[in-house]
């Protein structure tokens, strides 16, 4: 039976609504750096080359993990805001939004291990400088922690679209596209192995990747329009 919502109060809509923004500007960070900063290594350089990259980037790198640690908390701030929008009180969806909070905390502790593994990648010039087999091995784990980062945002994902569907305070079209990114992201985790050497199952992340990060956006702006109002609308 569908639970009518009600409305959050000020101070609770004022959270939903910053929450809202934090997203979108956690995805800004993310597509500035990773679309407009990030410049990858060469495939298959020599010794010299790869030094001459890391030399070169190593500004730029300090820039994007340094930016990192801000989106991060842009991501709690939204995580805190969507649980106090779907979550409310007497709506019996406590348990979901526990699970949306427990895919945010594991989604965040990946990023953080990742940005320290890139770091160590990028900016200790005198450990893999002379090291390419280091380098590549400590690259290729950040590809393995981005897979399991998706499976983080699956579990986010899912926790709130549950609470918001069945608290009636968020929209059923976002709840859907929200449904479709966590399953994609579920069987990404579990074709990891395909993935990283590339098999059929790469085309599955390439979809929850997009889905995940369309819903964030999607949800951010539908926090800040509806912040604590009652109803999906």
């Amino acid at each position: 039976m569908a639970v009518i919502s009600k409305d959050l109060g000020p101070s609770h809509g004022a959270l939903v609504r910053i929450g809202g923004l934090a997203i979108i500007l956690a995805l800004a960070i993310h597509i500035v750096l990773n679309v407009v900063l990030k410049e990858f290594p060469p495939e298959h350089p020599t010794a010299t080359e790869l030094q001459e990259y890391l030399t070169r980037e190593a500004g730029t790198w300090a820039v994007v993990h340094g930016f990192r640690y801000l989106a991060f908390a842009c991501i709690v701030l939204f995580a805190a805001g969507l649980f106090s929008r779907v979550c409310q009180a007497g709506a019996g969806t406590g348990g979901w939004g526990v699970v949306g909070l427990l895919g945010t905390a594991i989604w965040v502790t990946n990023g953080v291990v990742t940005n320290g593994i890139e770091i160590l990648a990028f900016l200790n010039l005198e450990l893999v400088s002379d090291r390419q087999e280091l380098f590549w091995l400590l690259f290729r784990l950040t590809r393995v922690l981005f897979t399991a980062e998706i499976a983080a945002w699956s579990i986010t994902i899912l926790g709130f679209c549950v609470a918001g569907w069945r608290s009636v305070t968020m929209p059923r079209w976002l709840a859907t596209l929200g449904f479709l990114a966590a399953a994609a992201g579920m069987v990404s985790s579990v074709f990891i192995a395909s993935i990283l050497n590339e098999g059929r199952a790469s085309t599955v992340i390439d979809l929850a990747a997009p889905m995940s990060l369309l819903w964030f956006l999607c949800t951010g702006v539908y926090m800040v329009l509806r912040g604590g109002t009652p109803g999906p609308a």
